[in-house]
């Protein structure tokens, strides 16, 4: 069953610059900690992110437990190895992108864990948003959105 939930809610924005090849550091407000109550104790991890790129290109996120990077895609020649592949529309400065996941992980000991959300762009994406449409829009006819991490301990 599950024993506790934890939830990180970012309402703010921000960003970082596409570099093909290199992963951002750790996403402000993606970030969650959780103490598990027993080493057989697994953990839920769902993640929900509202993006958008201002060039309109690639980009994939990762989570980490600790310096540990869990669930990403095989290794295939250079590919860029991340939870979910993205690419967002450059036709319209008014869309964001939502990619959500939801993974399982076993830290193997009854300790607090800090998970992490890094993100990566192609370096032709120029910034990549987070909860934030490509042209910023501020007037009352757009909308702001929300990114989270939750973690939930299941055990028993």
């Amino acid at each position: 069953g599950i024993i506790q939930v934890k939830q990180n809610i970012k309402t703010d924005t921000s960003s970082f610059e596409g570099s093909t090849g290199n992963f951002s550091g750790n996403i402000s407000g993606l970030t969650e900690t959780i103490t598990t109550q027993s080493a057989s104790s697994q953990v839920l991890i769902i993640l929900h992110t509202n993006l958008s790129t201002t060039e309109g290109q690639r980009c994939t996120f990762r989570i980490l437990r600790g310096s540990t990077v869990l669930s990403v895609g095989d290794a295939s020649s250079s590919v860029i190895r991340g939870i979910f592949p993205s690419i967002c529309p450059s036709d319209n400065n008014s869309r964001s992108v939502i990619c959500s996941m939801m993974i399982i992980d076993s830290p193997g000991s009854a300790a607090t864990h800090t998970y992490n959300v890094q993100g990566q762009g192609e370096s032709s994406a120029g910034t990549v948003n987070i909860n934030r449409t490509k042209g910023n829009n501020t007037s009352d006819t757009y909308h702001a959105g929300i990114s989270s991490i939750t973690l939930m301990e299941l055990g028993g």
